[in-house]
């Protein structure tokens, strides 16, 4: 599902305080989120329903502790619960990200399963847990947190840990990665950062390790970062800043990749957004080249295979891809959004006609779809039965189903 908040900057979740003296503060907070998805499939073999109903629940409890400016702590544990959950095979779900951003680095679990059927699934876990020593212009974080780097709104390619996909319904968590963090404040807009992410066990191939320099030249915010994550050498950085006094914001990222065993390639992307004054509206339009992406449709089922998908977060197929999006304040307590993203080597496309309301101060629901434009898989039977590799891609966006969905959201 497209990420319906994409172009609302996601309100941080309310803490109430539950001591305070000096700079030392206890804050806790709790979020219930329910997701409803109903998807409708194209022709399966086989598969005589095509029609797949989900149901998403997350309950969250977050607690915030600091003293003296000098020591803080984050701990975020959760429940989920799926009725219905989709199966994995692309032949049966398509690429679809309903749930919480997936964490790209865990040297240990965490969570623990209470209940698991086939028609079930119920877990609990700490998807925060950090701790954070200040002392004059360094901040040293170790543990579960969340690290977002990137000046996408679509895709962040050098966003490395557990990046935001662009069919990702909530955006408001990441998803937290086992981490040791130090950041060095340089100047007043100035940084360095290193991050070294545990992957299980700490395998180094399972791990990453990465420096990035931010600094502010001339209103612009620019990155330069280097290092390895997992099997690959990158390096690349980031920019966004406004293109002079015309309102129009720009953006941009760069990796390059120096991958083991198989062919280098560049990621790039570049954007720009405006936004009316007063009360008009929000546009945004950004382009993407992935350079491991498929060239044509006939390459698609290969890059699919590509594990990078999984372990680097690459929710991406083509090669060149399009996105476009615009929202709109219908009322006080209604927005409008409507984003389009666009394979531009198959062709194809989704459409995602979204709308916010916002039900309290601490509420709020969403309701939209998203409607795929594109040539359906085909399918070609085996003797050993129906199986991912049984199915032909014949273009990105004509692999996902037709969605609905409603999320509503509470904050106590």
């Amino acid at each position: 599902l497209l990420g319906i908040v994409v172009f609302l900057k996601a309100s941080p979740a309310p803490a109430r305080n539950l001591y305070e003296s000096g700079s030392t503060y206890v804050d806790l907070g709790a979020t219930f989120k329910n997701l409803f998805t109903g998807n409708r499939y194209y022709e399966i073999p086989f598969v005589e329903d095509r029609t797949k109903v989900s149901d998403y629940m997350r309950g969250r409890v977050m607690l915030d502790m600091g003293s003296a400016e000098i020591l803080a702590l984050e701990v975020h544990y959760q429940h989920w619960a799926f009725i219905n959950p989709p199966e994995t095979p692309l032949a049966l779900t398509g690429a679809l990200a309903v749930g919480d951003t997936v964490s790209l680095y865990r040297y240990t679990r965490l969570g623990w399963t209470l209940e698991e059927t086939d028609d079930f699934l119920w877990v609990h876990e700490f998807d925060r847990l950090a701790a954070t020593i200040s002392v004059r212009n360094l901040d040293f974080t170790f543990g579960r947190q969340a690290i977002t780097w990137g000046t996408g709104r679509f895709w962040q390619p050098t966003d490395l840990f557990s990046p935001f996909g662009p069919l990702q319904v909530d955006r408001e968590f990441k998803a937290g990665n086992d981490a040791a963090r130090l950041v060095c404040a340089l100047g007043d807009f100035t940084q360095a950062e290193f991050v070294w992410a545990f992957g299980r066990d700490a395998d180094p191939d399972r791990s990453a390790g990465v420096g990035k320099f931010k600094t502010l030249f001339k209103n612009f915010d620019i990155s330069i970062l280097g290092g390895w994550v997992q099997t690959d050498i990158v390096g690349g950085g980031d920019f966004a800043g406004d293109l002079g006094s015309s309102g129009i914001q720009i953006h941009g990222e760069v990796l390059f990749n120096h991958v083991k065993d198989s062919s280098d390639y560049l990621d790039f992307l570049v954007g720009m957004d405006y936004r009316f004054p007063g009360k008009g509206p929000y546009l945004l339009g950004e382009y993407y080249y992935y350079g491991a992406g498929a060239t044509s449709a006939e390459g698609l089922n290969q890059v699919l295979s590509d594990n990078r998908i999984l372990s680097r977060g690459t929710l991406l197929l083509g090669q060149h891809s399009l996105g476009l999006g615009a929202s709109y304040e219908l009322l006080p307590i209604l927005m409008g959004m409507f984003n389009v993203l666009v394979n531009l080597t198959d062709p194809s496309a989704i459409l995602n006609p979204v709308l916010e309301y916002s039900i309290a101060d601490n509420a709020a629901a969403t309701v939209g779809c998203t409607i795929p434009l594109g040539e359906a898989p085909t399918f070609v039977l085996s003797p050993g039965g129906l199986a991912l590799s049984d199915a032909r891609l014949n273009s990105e966006y004509g692999a996902y189903p037709f969605t609905f969905f409603i999320e509503v959201r509470f904050y106590l």
